[in-house]
């Protein structure tokens, strides 16, 4: 049986713009980053490539996770992490990814992403930062994939298995698809919190505890501990007390914890840190939409206009004045 030969690499096309500084930059990368995917999961190359790595491996067919970390070992083995050239950023289509085989966290991420979108399974994008300080500064990009009803986090630039996510303060996350419930729980915590006064570490501490891994000693649980001491709160649960605490010490694995979610979100309504679903719903619905009181108006009676007769006055007199 004959495979498929994709046409030989010409010079490459190179396109040159020039990227603003701070957090504008970064957005216009993420946007070429999003359309390099697009465009590699519709490439037949790509997609005969994650097919062949798949036969290689020998994943059973619908075994969608074995699919997923078939992908992801082979792009973390395959792929040699290579820095950009100095003081340029360069972004590689998945293709020529697959020729070159070398590459940073952003080429690793359109690879791996064109990848498994190629073969059905949708990828988002999510950026960290160092600085809670600087919540637009962002230094790594990795990825993640949805797989039953959760997101798992694929980060092929480090030696750690499928499910690990780099610790970052800051974090933010890019859906690869604009349009709102693409896939079922794609609208998370992350959209749910998004309102004004609630902090991106503690979304993103929220969202690891619902489905993410979290390393030991992580940031963000410091930062909550010494929040909730500032405001003399902490003491209220000693439920929230172990929790943080057996977070700290272990860590926790990537898999699904609602209960454990739900519970905690509930505390942190009830102290005033987060807000309460009825607070977002009203700063949520368009002014058009909201309810508009109907006032009852009595019906008006009609009036009954009588003919006025014309009074002719002679010059020289005074009509005269009624009584």
């Amino acid at each position: 049986m004959n495979r498929y030969i994709a046409p030989p690499l010409t010079v490459p096309r190179v396109h040159l713009s020039r990227i603003p500084k701070g957090y504008l930059g970064t957005k216009r990368t993420v946007a070429h980053m999003k359309a390099l995917v697009r465009q590699g999961a519709k490439d037949f190359y790509v997609r005969q490539g994650a097919i062949d790595i798949l036969l290689e491996k020998q994943v059973r067919p619908k075994h969608y996770l074995g699919e997923i970390k078939a992908l992801f070992e082979w792009v973390q083995g395959s792929i040699r992490y290579t820095k950009d050239p100095f003081r340029l950023e360069v972004l590689h289509s998945a293709r020529r990814m697959l020729e070159l085989r070398a590459g940073d966290c952003d080429d690793m991420a359109i690879l791996l992403g064109a990848m498994l979108e190629s073969i059905g399974h949708p990828v988002r994008l999510v950026l960290v930062g160092p600085d809670p300080l600087r919540p637009r500064l962002f230094s790594h990009v990795y990825l993640e994939v949805y797989h039953k009803g959760r997101w798992i986090p694929l980060d092929p630039t480090m030696s750690y298995a499928m499910g690990w996510a780099p610790r970052g303060l800051v974090k933010e996350v890019i859906a690869m698809d604009s349009r709102a419930n693409k896939v079922p729980g794609q609208v998370g915590l992350h959209e749910a919190f998004a309102a004004v006064g609630v902090p991106g570490w503690l979304r993103a501490l929220i969202r690891a505890i619902r489905l993410e891994a979290l390393d030991p000693k992580d940031e963000r649980l410091r930062m909550l501990w010494n929040l909730l001491k500032q405001r003399q709160i902490l003491g209220r649960s000693r439920w929230l007390q172990a929790l943080l605490r057996l977070i700290w010490n272990r860590g926790l694995p990537a898999r699904p914890r609602p209960r454990t979610t739900q519970r905690l979100v509930r505390l942190l309504r009830r102290w005033g840190l987060l807000p309460s679903p009825a607070a977002r719903s009203v700063a949520r619905r368009p002014i058009l939409h909201r309810p508009v009181t109907l006032v009852s108006v009595q019906p008006v009676r009609p009036v009954v206009v009588r003919p006025v007769r014309p009074v002719t006055a002679r010059p020289g007199t005074r009509p005269a004045a009624r009584r």
